[in-house]
């Protein structure tokens, strides 16, 4: 966690209020790695109580003491934004991934280079997965859970919105994905089921290895 607030901090001239409020919006609204708020702040309240850190900040432009009171003014500026909202999405490992292997397709997503798409940058490779495949899975502030999957790179760009049974009406949790993640509509296209009279199951491309259940 110090790691990644040190890496947000290095183009920084100077660690004033304005820095705080940013960082401190960073925790709260788009959480570093998997972690909740209260987890961050933990981190952080560790790494400030550590006498030694052990690592080389020259590649900071920030001495040890200013990342120190920066912290603590980051720790008060928390505490003092206290209760904390749901983030509007939040990454929860992939613990679950063969739930979501198998679960109901919600929309086909058309990604952006991860350099551009916050969500593409998001996705991670699925440990032993035989296609390579990547995702991730999302709690919305909605409450909803939805996996995003994607075959691997360099022909991973269309990605399937998927969610475990029992889960609300497609379109509401579609819309919900859209508004939280603040992914562009136009990028987002309903997942639809061929009639039966044509095979059944479903239009569009699935990434190899989705294997919805009927």
């Amino acid at each position: 966690m110090l790691t990644a607030v040190l890496y947000c901090l290095q183009f920084s001239r100077e660690l004033g209020d304005a820095e705080v409020e940013r960082i401190a919006r960073t925790v709260l609204d788009r959480p570093f790695s998997d972690l909740t708020a209260e987890e961050q702040y933990a981190d952080l309240e560790a790494a400030l109580a550590t006498d030694d850190w052990e690592r080389d900040l020259a590649w900071q432009p920030h001495d040890a003491a200013s990342v120190r009171q920066f912290l603590r003014r980051l720790l008060a500026r928390l505490d003092a934004l206290r209760p904390w909202a749901e983030p509007p999405y939040r990454a929860l490992g992939l613990d679950r991934w063969h739930a979501y292997r198998c679960g109901t397709p919600l929309a086909h997503v058309r990604l952006r280079a991860p350099s551009q798409d916050v969500l593409h940058a998001r996705l991670r490779t699925v440990p032993d997965d035989p296609h390579g495949l990547r995702a991730v899975v999302l709690r919305l502030r909605s409450g909803d859970e939805v996996a995003l999957v994607a075959a691997p790179l360099p022909d991973g760009y269309d990605a399937v919105l998927l969610a475990v049974a029992p889960h609300r009406p497609a379109a509401e949790v579609t819309e919900a994905f859209v508004t939280h993640t603040g992914c562009p509509p136009d990028r987002v296209t309903p997942a639809r089921r061929r009639p039966r009279a044509l095979g059944g199951g479903w239009r569009g491309p699935l990434p190899p290895g989705v294997t919805p259940r009927r």
